[in-house]
């Protein structure tokens, strides 16, 4: 089943949300993690280890049809900030490689078995393609000096959208 337009941009990121969300319970991959942020800033407390989810800008795959009129395969890629404190930053460091590396084996998990709504497709995702894997970012926290270590792994999400379906909301 394909998407409309509007549904096809906004499901995405409520699904990925689902499957580390999923993940986020006892004896899950992600059990540890005290804080899942949607954007790279936010306002909130931050409790570690924490994940941020960033949206990245949406193209047309490469090997996807590019008419309008037609069935579209867009490519979204979805950079997952992974951050753990630590008062020894090269284990902070390793640990958020660790965290990133389970984020990854979280979506795979669940990567198209767990919808976010009943009425989301039984295969959202066309593909998941990995990206990119950055180990050599940091967050600062205002007010004070201590610099987190945080790793990155982002991967690219496939998935098909109708662009003649799209109604107003």
């Amino acid at each position: 089943m394909t998407m409309s337009l509007e549904e096809g941009l906004a499901a995405p990121l409520r699904v990925i949300k689902a499957y580390l969300n999923a993940e986020m319970v006892e004896e899950g991959l992600l059990e540890d993690v005290e804080t899942l942020n949607i954007g790279f800033e936010s306002d909130t407390p931050i409790e570690f280890p924490s994940v941020w989810i960033g949206e990245e800008p949406t193209i047309v795959d490469e090997a996807g049809n590019p008419n309008l009129s037609q069935t579209m395969f867009l490519r979204t890629p979805f950079t997952f900030a992974c951050a753990v404190y630590e008062n020894d930053p090269e284990q902070a460091e390793y640990q958020a490689k660790n965290l990133a590396t389970r984020v990854g084996a979280s979506i795979l998990k669940h990567f198209n078995q767990l919808k976010s709504q009943p009425t989301d497709p039984d295969r959202l995702f066309q593909t998941i393609r990995f990206n990119a894997f950055n180990p050599n970012g940091e967050v600062q926290i205002e007010g004070k000096r201590d610099r987190i270590p945080c790793v990155a792994i982002v991967f690219d999400f496939v998935y098909p959208v109708q662009w003649l379906y799209c109604n107003r909301v």
